[in-house]
Formats: C-alpha cells, sequence, structure tokens
C-alpha cells in the first residue's frame, strides 16, 4: 500500500497563511434585485348590510368610502389580494407599490384610501353589479357579514384586519394612484412570501365619515391597462455555495477542518470533482471565503 507522503498536506503554516490573504482578498458576495409585476387575483366590495345580501364579485370595480343619501349613506370597503408565489421562495422583499385605476369619484375632494392587511380569506362569487349598491350575493361571495357567502363570517363585520395601516395615498379626481413603498408593505408581502397559508391580501378603506366620499376603482375583471398593480422588488436567495461544505451559509474555519478531513480522498469537498480532495480543492474554498 502507498503511503501519502507528508508534503501531500498543506503546512499549518501554509493554511494560516492562506486564510489570512482569503480574509483580505475574498471579494463581498454581489447582489442584484429582480421586479415583478402582477394584478390581482381577487378583488371585491364590501357592501355595509346587515344581512350581507349585496355583494360585487365579478364586477369591473370595487367601491370605498361612504356613498350620498340615494345610495343610503353606507360603507364601501374594498378587498384586494395578490400571488407572490411566483417569486421564489428564501427571497428578501425590497419595495412594494401598488397601483390602482380611480374610475369615477363621488366627488373631486381628495380623500385618504388606506391599505390595511387583512387577517382572514375573503371570496369572489359570481355577483356583478355596474354600481356601487352591488348586486345579490352569490355562492363564495364576501359580503359586509360573510368572508364567503352564504356560511362563512367575519368574526367583525366589515372584515377582518389590521387596525394601522400599511400605506396611505389621498385620492381625488378620477386618474391613477399609486400607493408608494413603506416598511409595512414590504412587511406584508414578505409574510405572505414566507408563509402563503397568511397571505389574505389588503382591506382598502377610505374616508368613512364624510357622505358622498367614495371613490371608484377598476378590478382585475377590467379589460386593458388599468387593473390593479402590485410591483415588487426583490433579492433573491444567494445560490448555493459548493465550498459551503456543512451548509451553515458560511465559508469559514469549519468548512476547512471539514476539508482537511477529507485530504487525499474523495467526499463533499472534491469540490472540483476532480481527483480527490487536493490543493485545487483548498484553493477553492479559500478563494470563497466568507468567514
Amino acid at each position: 500500500m502507498m503511503r501519502r507522503r507528508m508534503t501531500d498536506m498543506p503546512t499549518t503554516r501554509t493554511v494560516a497563511t492562506a486564510i489570512l490573504m482569503a480574509g483580505a482578498l475574498a471579494p463581498s458576495m454581489p447582489t442584484w434585485a429582480d421586479t415583478l409585476a402582477i394584478t390581482s387575483v381577487d378583488d371585491n366590495t364590501l357592501i355595509e348590510d346587515p344581512n350581507g345580501a349585496w355583494s360585487n364579485g365579478a364586477g369591473l370595480n370595487f367601491y370605498v368610502g361612504r356613498v350620498g343619501t340615494n345610495g343610503g349613506g353606507g360603507l364601501r370597503r374594498g378587498v384586494i389580494k395578490f400571488d407572490v408565489s411566483a417569486i421564489p421562495a428564501g427571497s428578501t422583499i425590497e419595495s412594494v407599490t401598488l397601483k390602482l385605476q380611480c374610475t369615477k369619484a363621488g366627488s373631486s375632494t381628495p380623500q385618504t384610501i388606506a391599505l390595511k392587511r387583512l387577517l382572514a380569506s375573503f371570496g369572489e362569487g359570481a355577483s356583478s353589479a355596474f354600481g356601487g349598491g352591488g348586486a345579490p350575493s352569490q355562492a363564495g361571495d364576501a359580503t359586509w357579514i360573510h368572508r364567503s357567502y352564504p356560511s362563512v363570517l367575519w368574526s367583525t363585520p366589515g372584515g377582518e384586519f389590521v387596525p394601522t395601516a400599511s400605506a396611505t395615498k389621498s385620492v381625488g379626481v378620477p386618474a391613477s394612484y399609486v400607493w408608494a413603498s413603506t416598511p409595512a408593505l414590504v412587511a406584508d408581502v414578505q409574510g405572505w412570501l414566507d408563509n402563503p397559508a397568511a397571505n389574505f391580501g389588503w382591506l382598502v378603506q377610505g374616508n368613512e365619515t364624510t357622505l358622498n366620499s367614495v371613490k371608484r376603482f377598476d378590478a382585475h375583471e377590467t379589460t386593458g391597462s388599468t387593473k390593479p398593480l402590485l410591483t415588487i422588488t426583490y433579492a433573491p436567495p444567494p445560490p448555493p455555495m459548493p465550498e459551503d461544505l456543512n451548509g451553515d451559509d458560511l465559508v469559514d474555519g469549519a468548512d476547512l477542518g471539514i476539508l482537511l478531513g477529507q485530504w487525499g480522498s474523495t467526499g463533499n469537498a472534491n469540490i472540483d470533482g476532480v481527483g480527490v480532495v487536493d490543493g485545487a480543492d483548498l484553493a477553492l474554498l479559500l478563494g470563497a471565503w466568507t468567514g
């Protein structure tokens, strides 16, 4: 049996010097970002009514605020949801903006429209109305008292949502409006990405005190370019590093110990996949040093 000469192994001084050089010369990890622009998958109007008799699940619009006396002076709240599953798991959300098209206003007076994270799911049935009064609720519709008509109720009429707004925007005359990125919006979308089962979307809430403060927005059923648009900028997770031998997202002394323990044999420390673990693999590991 041939014995490997001690000179085949890197000396302690050689390894120490290489580690110091790796720490000094290792480049910082590159960063990059991608952008995803998506339209809503569900949106509806919660129409104030004690029986949940009215909805607008398949309608072209949703309504936010308080209607005038001709409509009974009742409240309207929008609910809207986006599917963020196209973002790779493990990504970091960096910015979030929401664009909505206001197509009609009870008055031109600017009103603050808030996005508030929903705490329970809502439905979108076949009801379709041409105005803010809604149409008779259909199976699966969200209403003022139902998450899903006719049997699944909100714990609180008017929807279950975080009371603090994630973002606000002043909306006046019909036009396109963008809710700018905020830390809360970023946190909402990050939470949906990390825990898809908790993605219930946002409640869109307007001025609920002033008569005729209602604003109408296009829903995802609208044709053309005025659908709700969520734009997300995110940093995808870094690709796996073959030099990270113990899988802790670092290349450091622990990985070096594994490599030296496999020296002259095969194993995951054979980074280049050629022959056995040797100086070429050591060079690759030290070149990727992060510790």
